[in-house]
């Protein structure tokens, strides 16, 4: 997963301040520019974090660019360049984002561009998951060994779970909510 644990706190947040300061931390750790964490809901004086809800707003742009250095060092693996990249989020149904990836790559053998397609899901249990991940590689021969190489890691990608209640000790947060607009992808987070 992209989120860096390591950045977390040892002990639990007790209050709604420590949990905003902690996702604040937690998706600053990516590298991402841009991106926002904002109390939603909160819960009444003195309750402590439980039930506060909150809005991570992650901005496309920062996303495709997390994108484009994952598939570089994926690639950079094989003796692969990719020379762009692109990833597109549409929202169709609530709580289910489509979304698209491409990118164009170069070897001593050829190119080829490689898309993805499927949906990032969330489920009733509040955790986000890959569905029906597609790979198009085109035809040819670089287009067949791309696919033999990245056919493995989309299998592994659609078999993540993306928990956040495991995100630190003691805090449990549930993504209660997904959205997507051109510029901004939108988790909308509780803390269990």
């Amino acid at each position: 997963m992209f989120l860096n644990r390591s950045v977390l706190q040892k002990a639990s947040p007790t209050s709604v301040e420590e949990v905003l300061t902690l996702l604040t931390d937690l998706f600053a750790a990516t590298g991402m520019q841009g991106v926002t964490v904002a109390l939603s809901g909160a819960t009444p004086s003195g309750a402590g974090p439980k039930g506060a809800s909150f809005c991570v707003t992650l901005p496309v742009v920062e996303l495709e660019a997390l994108f484009h250095r994952a598939v570089e060092t994926a690639a950079g693996e094989q003796g692969i360049q990719v020379s762009r990249s692109q990833l597109r989020f549409t929202q169709e149904v609530p709580d289910r984002l489509t979304l698209a990836m491409e990118a164009d790559a170069r070897a001593f053998l050829g190119a080829v561009t490689v898309r993805v397609s499927g949906a990032l899901v969330l489920h009733a249990d509040g955790t986000l998951r890959f569905d029906g991940l597609q790979l198009d590689t085109g035809s040819g021969m670089f287009a067949g060994m791309a696919g033999a190489v990245l056919r493995p890691k989309l299998a592994r990608l659609g078999e993540q779970v993306i928990d956040l209640r495991r995100a630190s000790p003691g805090l449990g947060l549930r993504v209660t909510g997904l959205r997507a607009t051109a510029q901004n992808v939108e988790w909308m987070l509780e803390v269990v």
